[in-house]
């Protein structure tokens, strides 16, 4: 058992198994991932998650054989890391069509109105499969943390488990910490009226519930008072069904800097250098680094990178985009089609305005951070232009490391945009012209300003880096017990 708990669908490494049956694992994927890893280093706190892979399924069972938990060594330190194996169908339901195709759409607006979302019967089931896994995760919670101790549960795929905790022990702390936006009561509206309740009650099982920015915890508090709750939006506090006063704050994520910069530095990501330089070949380099994700934008980027091109013929063979996008929910119609589109626009871009020397756009689908690194180490645009984020760490994480006061262009309609806007070039993610005029501001800007903007950047990058991020929750919800207000 711990003192502190921490559960996410998704867990801080992935496994994978060769043919002779040998295990081996690499970083997991996702801003969570990358904000709760180092904070949780070190504390020995244990982990639970789900066991996704195939290799993830394996490595639970053998730790079975030994109490359930195996270490997992982190750069920042070791965690005790607890997998839960699920029937693979119960999981589709919950985590593809009710977690992502559903709350994930409705959390950053992506729903193709005429046609989606409907919440026939199928859904339901779907839905009772959502709540069974929730109910697994809170069990599995309960196992594991001491009495008194302390369960930090993460996302839009444990909305529920709250509730269903404190069902279970009321002795626990509990937080819930929601990493994408909070659509307004409209939008959230869109929900059977059934579901939005049993969300809202679910969360509210919690003494303690942090968002990425104030605009999104706003929404929240909006919701539940629509929905009936009592609630004092100046003091961030929600009256549950129960009578327990919950408090809603944000806690703007950051990056921890100077571990960036010692990633970016180390042998890995040197050796990735070279091809970066070469696929620039001393042109200016326009870096993006997403998952191939709807809501990212990538579609509406290429549009505005052509248009740019277009208006400005004098930039031809002096620019190269450098799109890397690796793949994200891959058993999704919506993101199998996504992916063709974003294929079919970079070739159309190329095809039109390709030379024997010069690939305008060059399209990397493959995860490989190290790459990653070295791109926007090296870059002189950085573009993060998604429709709606939660924050994007990438947009903090570019500036941290970059050797060149990239300029970073940004979607008002991200998190990172109330943290960056000083030193960003804001724009409308919708408004493909706009972004197509910021990229030529952007190549074009002198050097003193480029560095003043760089340096507010890397400032405001690193203000709440994760250590502190989830220190700052931890001593939040130690005085909401301490003084008995939770």
């Amino acid at each position: 058992m711990a003192e502190l708990v921490v559960a996410s669908n998704r867990g801080p490494v992935q496994f994978e198994i060769d043919e002779d049956g040998n295990l081996s694992s690499g970083r997991g994927a996702g801003g969570m991932v990358a904000a709760l890893g180092p904070a949780l280093a070190g504390q020995a706190g244990t982990w639970v998650a789900a066991a996704i892979s195939e290799g993830d399924r394996v490595a639970a069972r053998r730790a079975g054989r030994t109490g359930n938990r195996r270490t997992v060594d982190l750069p920042q330190g070791s965690v005790q890391l607890r997998s839960l194996v699920i029937d693979p169908r119960e999981y589709q339901a919950y985590y593809n069509r009710v977690s992502n195709r559903t709350i994930w759409f409705l959390q950053h607006y992506l729903f193709d109105v005429p046609r989606h979302p409907r919440f026939d019967q199928s859904f339901r089931l779907a839905w009772r499969n959502y709540h069974d896994v929730n109910r697994a995760f809170a069990a599995a919670c309960d196992e594991e943390a001491d009495p008194g101790g302390d369960v930090f549960l993460q996302d839009y795929h444990l909305a529920l488990a709250p509730a269903l905790l404190r069902e279970r022990r009321p002795d626990v702390g509990i937080a819930h910490f929601t990493h994408c936006p909070w659509a307004d009561p409209g939008y959230f509206g869109m929900l059977p009226s059934s579901v939005g309740a049993h969300l809202l009650e679910g969360m509210l099982g919690a003494d303690l519930l942090g968002f990425l920015v104030p605009r999104w915890s706003r929404n929240f508090l909006r919701c539940c008072q629509d929905a009936g709750y009592e609630v004092d939006r100046e003091g961030g506090t929600v009256r549950s069904r129960d009578g327990r006063l919950v408090h809603v704050r944000a806690y703007p994520l950051g990056v921890d800097g100077d571990d960036l910069r010692g990633r970016a530095a180390d042998r890995e990501a040197q050796s990735q250098r070279r091809f970066v330089r070469e696929l620039a070949n001393r042109r200016k380099l326009i870096v993006r680094v997403d998952r191939m994700e709807l809501s990212k934008n990538i579609l509406r980027g290429l549009e505005g990178y052509a248009i740019f091109l277009e208006r400005n013929p004098r930039m031809r063979q002096r620019v190269v985009h450098y799109a890397l996008a690796y793949s994200s929910r891959r058993d999704l119609p919506e993101y199998q089609s996504y992916t063709a589109e974003v294929k079919q626009a970079a070739e159309a871009i190329n095809e039109r305005y390709r030379t024997r020397t010069w690939e305008p756009v060059a399209l990397e689908l493959r995860d490989n951070y190290p790459r990653a690194l070295a791109a926007m180490a090296l870059a002189d645009v950085l573009l993060v232009n998604p429709v709606w984020d939660g924050m994007n760490l990438v947009a903090k994480e570019g500036p941290s490391v970059s050797e060149r006061d990239a300029v970073l262009i940004l979607s008002r309609n991200a998190g990172a945009a109330d943290d960056l806007a000083e030193g960003a070039l804001l724009v409308n993610p919708f408004d493909t012209s706009e972004l197509a005029e910021a990229l030529a501001t952007a190549v074009a800007m002198p050097a003193d300003e480029r560095a003043e903007r760089a340096k507010r950047l890397r400032e405001a990058a690193s203000a709440l880096p994760p250590h502190d991020w989830f220190a700052s929750q931890r001593e939040d919800l130690a005085h909401l017990r301490g003084d008995g207000t939770g």
